[in-house]
């Protein structure tokens, strides 16, 4: 029998000798999805109370999970969550292993129309919360590296062309994983900050 061509090199195999990462790693993902129900909970508490479009309103959380965004497992929690071709409102908590959580606002169509002028005036606001702007031309891009410009740090023209330069309009902000004791609270409060750029606060 000929020696195997693939082999393993000494961290790869002790690595895969050990059934503990994995476990362990079920466990986390299992805490990142309670984590993001209570949180969701809360969510629809607060928008109970404001004045949304009802088809906004009235939409439920989803929460998902993969294995696989950029190599790596991930949490998704969106909500509110309207999704059509043509028209986007979401709110979305995400998890990404080994980077961070992160907050984001996606809008669409006629709720960016329907936002982007109040979003424009409480972009101050935004900033000193530390969110940015997706610059990327693809609105299903997650990571913030390479992709989004700060708000601290753009001139009022740069964010006008943004705005107006793309079918849709994204504001995130992170939080690091090691935040994960208080993230429950960082992130509900990233949620009522991107309720009050829109005006809903």
């Amino acid at each position: 029998m000929k020696e195997a061509k693939i082999k393993l090199s000494e961290d790869e195999l002790k690595l895969v000798q050990n059934a503990d990462i994995i476990l362990t790693k079920n466990v986390i993902i299992q805490k990142a999805i309670s984590l993001f129900s209570e949180l969701s909970e809360n969510m629809q508490a607060e928008i109970s109370k404001i004045d949304l479009p009802e088809d906004i309103k009235s939409s439920s959380p989803k929460i998902s999970k993969g294995e696989n965004y950029k190599g790596l497992p991930y949490v998704i929690l969106d909500y509110p969550r309207l999704f059509n071709h043509e028209n986007i409102f979401a709110i979305r908590s995400f998890f990404w292993w080994g980077n961070y959580f992160s907050t984001t606002l996606h809008l669409k169509g006629n709720y960016k129309e329907m936002y982007a002028r109040s979003i424009l005036k409480n972009i101050s606001l935004l900033a000193k919360k530390g969110f940015s702007i997706s610059a990327s031309l693809d609105e299903w891009i997650h990571e913030h590296e390479d992709n989004y410009i700060s708000l601290s740090r753009i001139t009022e023209n740069e964010l006008t062309d943004i705005m107006q330069s793309k079918s849709f309009l994204k504001i995130s902000a992170v939080t690091a994983l090691s935040q994960w004791d208080n993230v429950e609270v960082i992130l509900m409060g990233l949620f009522k900050d991107v309720l009050q750029s829109i005006g809903q606060h």
